[in-house]
């Protein structure tokens, strides 16, 4: 699962990192993001994780919850609109200030996964979710990484319209 997390977040670091910062907040259209936005909006949606973690962390344990089949998210044919919450920011975003909040919050996130006791059942414990409307704190962990899977793809696709280059 920790596994998959980095590197899933290696992908999306070495894909943006030679876009050139000029076209780091370039947005195809009026109605779309940039690369800049697909990352506020990673890491506003990681750091609501980590708490909804940390909160699910307190609660009493609950019946197992089955899984979910969270290979849904990767479907991009299916459109999603973020809750406000994790909407991405519409001001210029630098670069290098986003990688550096989107390390420091996936730092933020390893250690709070490293202190959960090896003996917790992770799938007692659960939180709503907009699309799959529960999941147990085992799959909020995998969904991280399949997120950041779906939203890579939009990145690779962004990178390759606003450069005119293939990846």
């Amino acid at each position: 699962m920790i596994f998959q997390l980095e590197e899933t977040r290696k992908e999306v670091v070495n894909t943006v990192k030679d876009i050139p910062d000029h076209l780091f907040n370039e947005k195809e259209t009026e109605f779309s993001w940039s690369v800049a936005q697909v990352l506020d909006h990673l890491l506003k949606t990681e750091l609501e994780i980590t708490r909804a973690i940390a909160y699910m962390l307190t609660l009493p344990e609950q019946d197992h919850l089955p899984d979910k089949p969270l290979a849904l998210t990767l479907d991009r044919t299916q459109k999603r609109t973020a809750p406000d919450t994790i909407s991405p920011s519409t001001e210029t975003i630098e670069k290098q200030d986003i990688l550096a909040s989107l390390s420091k919050s996936r730092n933020q996130l390893l250690q709070l996964i490293d202190s959960i006791p090896s003996e917790k059942d992770l799938t007692t414990s659960r939180f709503k979710h907009p699309f799959f409307k529960e999941l147990s704190l085992k799959q909020w962990i995998e969904f991280i990484g399949y997120h950041e899977k779906r939203h890579l793809a939009q990145i690779i696709d962004i990178k390759q319209n606003i450069t005119n280059e293939s990846v």
